[in-house]
């Protein structure tokens, strides 16, 4: 069996934890508190944790030894991952598949322990929606640092040194080449910056960028960047004097807040102006799960979607809208899913952007999407 993965705490991790699937309910879940979270605490040790929370009176026979043998890895490799600290994490545990995967989550959590045919992702997209990181340059003359805002904190991931000359009074050809110099050095700089820049938001999977420090350093930045990039900058910050880095990171908070509910509201707009235009977009539970199916989903809001019913059976594997009690198919009993963790795993699985809001989204009838085609 390969060594344990621990996954980064963004997005792009959630499309490979979706990957983890079975026909049968064999891939086991659990939630978990880190050594950061403060008061939260464990109720027992963490190898014996999924134990005390899975039961296994509504299960099948088959599914009893799915869960008996998930929990018997489960309790066998937690011992020999070294966990970073962290708020919180999710495991993803499957004995038929061999996969025993963790990812970092940015808050801590209660403990949870799901057994079913994919990871159940909700709770953990939920909190990647909400405390997304983002990339930070803090930036002047002298010096660049770059952070990642994750995980309650900035994280430092790189420091580039500048020492780009002052403008100084001179004449002539003197002062031309003087000026020339100084361009050069800071096309360099720029340079520099945006290449490690760039090295962190392909690594980390971000989507947004903050500028910070001198006024005009930021400007020869942004003036640097490729359109795609200058495109995932949100907010820039002007600051003169020197910051210490939980001063930059309380400043970009509520920008990285304020364009997360920005891109909330745009999408909710573009689905229903492209709906009522009769464009490529789906809206409500049934059409929006056939488009799921078919991986036609581009991008997919989502709301709490509470009273809205999802089925599987335990035996054949079919699955549905409502809650039949026997399986239309094959005629064996059924069990119940949370439709928003069915959506939110195909989503997943089929490399949509997943948008979550606590709004009703009535005008949608409490989940859409815009489509590939």
């Amino acid at each position: 069996m390969d060594k344990p993965t621990i996954f980064p705490p963004t997005r792009a991790s959630l499309p490979k934890l979706a990957k983890i699937q079975g026909d049968d309910r064999c891939v086991l879940t659990v939630y978990f508190p880190g050594s950061l979270a403060g008061g939260k605490k464990m109720p027992t040790k963490l190898t014996e944790l999924p134990t005390s929370l899975l039961r296994a009176e509504s299960l099948t026979r088959d599914e009893d030894e799915h869960r008996r043998r998930s929990l018997e890895l489960w309790r066998a490799e937690v011992p020999k991952v070294s966990l970073p600290p962290a708020m919180g994490w999710v495991g993803v545990v499957s004995w038929l598949t061999e996969d025993v995967t963790f990812m970092q989550l940015p808050a801590a959590v209660e403990p949870a322990a799901y057994l079913d045919n994919s990871p159940f992702l909700l709770p953990a997209g939920r909190l990647l929606d909400d405390l997304e990181a983002y990339a930070v340059v803090y930036a002047d003359h002298a010096r660049a640092t770059i952070y990642v805002a994750a995980l309650g904190k900035l994280e430092e991931e790189g420091r580039l040194r500048g020492g780009i000359k002052n403008h100084v009074r001179k004449g002539g050809w003197s002062q031309q080449r003087y000026e020339r110099r100084r361009d050069n050095e800071i096309h360099r700089y720029c340079k520099a910056i945006l290449h490690k820049l760039n090295e962190v938001v392909e690594s980390e999977g971000l989507r947004r960028i903050v500028l910070a420090g001198d006024r005009i350093l930021i400007n020869e930045l942004e003036k640097r960047m490729a359109p795609a990039m200058r495109k995932q900058v949100v907010c820039r910050l002007a600051m003169e004097d020197k910051k210490d880095p939980r001063e930059v990171f309380q400043e970009t908070l509520s920008a990285a807040a304020e364009e997360e509910r920005r891109e909330e509201l745009w999408l909710r707009d573009a689905i229903r102006n492209e709906h009522a235009a009769g464009g490529r977009t789906v809206v409500g539970p049934a059409d929006t799960l056939a488009a799921l199916n078919k991986k036609r989903v581009r991008w997919l809001l989502i709301g709490p979607m509470e009273g809205v019913d999802f089925w599987r059976c335990g035996s054949c594997g079919d699955n549905g809208l409502g809650q039949p009690p026997t399986c239309p198919d094959c005629g064996e009993a059924t069990y119940a899913q949370s439709a928003g963790n069915e959506f939110t795993d195909l989503a997943y699985a089929g490399r949509s952007r997943v948008e979550f809001t606590d709004d009703d989204l009535p005008e949608i009838d409490g989940v859409g999407a815009l489509l590939r085609w």
